[in-house]
């Protein structure tokens, strides 16, 4: 990341975020991660208007990677509007790694059309890593039909979000001793259809069930990545004592 001298010239969308939205000055100092993952503490010699100077030195490191992080993919059906750019935003900030937007029977929007927004969802993501700090990048993949997808992503455990709870199992049951990587399909507005609800579950998916109440599509997969990722990185904890 660094230049000669260890000094770094940040431009566009970087000096945006430094000097516009956190309104940092020379002087001041940030945490950062380039696109490998390194650490690296900046403090900043010279801001112009468009452009800003800093000082780039390896930063300490920090906590050790917890060694039952989860590997969490998202299978989000396309919503209407501009709502998957919120999705991905707060996907990745919640420890996806990634995020393939589906074209499913009731979704509005085809996957020939959102593949034009791909580039933008991509920079989102990068935004959302370095705002949430994440230690790896989340890869956006390019939008993708339901039925064709669940076959590559059926590996590890896969889990579908129903909003009727017949024939739902609960999280802790599908996860208990579970391997990831831990795929979660998130249906669109208009819910999963009967036919892509039995082709789900024919196709290995455990159906699961979020509770009473009806979610946004993009509520809905916030809730279930933040839901899968605490039970899977604390079930050990959670799991009651044999002794006595």
């Amino acid at each position: 990341m660094p230049g000669p001298g260890g000094r770094v010239e940040l431009r566009g969308r970087d000096f945006h975020h430094l000097c516009r939205v956190l309104r940092l000055a020379a002087g001041d100092t940030v945490d950062a991660v380039d696109p490998e993952g390194g650490r690296w503490r900046l403090r900043l010699l010279q801001v112009g208007p468009a452009s800003c100077t800093a000082e780039a030195s390896a930063a300490a490191p920090g906590p050790a990677p917890s060694t039952n992080e989860p590997a969490l993919v998202l299978l989000q059906c396309l919503p209407k509007g501009r709502k998957m750019d919120l999705i991905i935003r707060q996907a990745v900030e919640a420890g996806a790694v990634r995020v393939v937007p589906l074209a499913s029977d009731h979704a509005v929007v085809r996957p020939e059309e959102g593949g034009a927004r791909l580039e933008r969802w991509r920079r989102i993501a990068r935004e959302a890593r370095e705002q949430s700090g994440a230690a790896r990048p989340a890869v956006i993949e390019p939008p993708a039909r339901l039925d064709e997808a669940i076959g590559r992503e059926r590996v590890g455990t896969a889990v579908f979000f129903h909003e009727d709870p017949a024939g739902s199992s609960p999280l802790h049951g599908i996860l208990a001793g579970a391997e990831g990587p831990f795929a979660l399909l998130v249906g669109p507005e208009g819910g999963l259809s009967a036919r892509e609800t039995a082709l789900l579950e024919a196709s290995g998916f455990r159906r699961a069930w979020l509770g009473d109440g009806v979610l946004r599509t993009e509520t809905a997969a916030l809730y279930a990545l933040a839901a899968v990722r605490t039970i899977v990185r604390e079930r050990e904890a959670w799991r009651p004592s044999r002794e006595g």
